[in-house]
């Protein structure tokens, strides 16, 4: 299985809670669907085995889980879209420039 790189976090080697080595992948939004989501959008941290253990018990502790997913994903997603359409209004700003400077028209 390939290794999912995090959007949650630089650390990948070591527990977010312990700072333990890292043995276990948690994926933020668990379930049969929601592993494939979660790998996809890299909404996974890393944890040692204690503290993987220790958060799957608690009920708060997975919702939580569940609740920082969805955050970091609306995060990411409406920043990469602010980011895509910047990209497109600089890019058209950029042409549009060059279009009335090579025409003489910029004024």
């Amino acid at each position: 299985m390939k290794e999912v790189e995090s959007r949650v976090t630089r650390y990948g080697e070591m527990c977010i809670i312990c700072g333990k080595p890292k043995q276990h992948t948690h994926h933020l939004i668990c379930g049969t669907s929601g592993r494939s989501f979660a790998d996809k959008f890299g909404l996974v941290i890393p944890l040692c085995a204690k503290c993987h253990d220790e958060l799957h018990k608690s009920g708060i502790a997975m919702d939580f889980s569940k609740m920082l997913g969805q955050a970091i994903w609306e995060k990411n997603y409406y920043m990469d879209l602010y980011n895509n359409l910047n990209k497109t209004k600089i890019d058209e700003a950029r042409d549009r420039f060059r279009e009335l400077n090579t025409s003489g028209s910029y004024m």
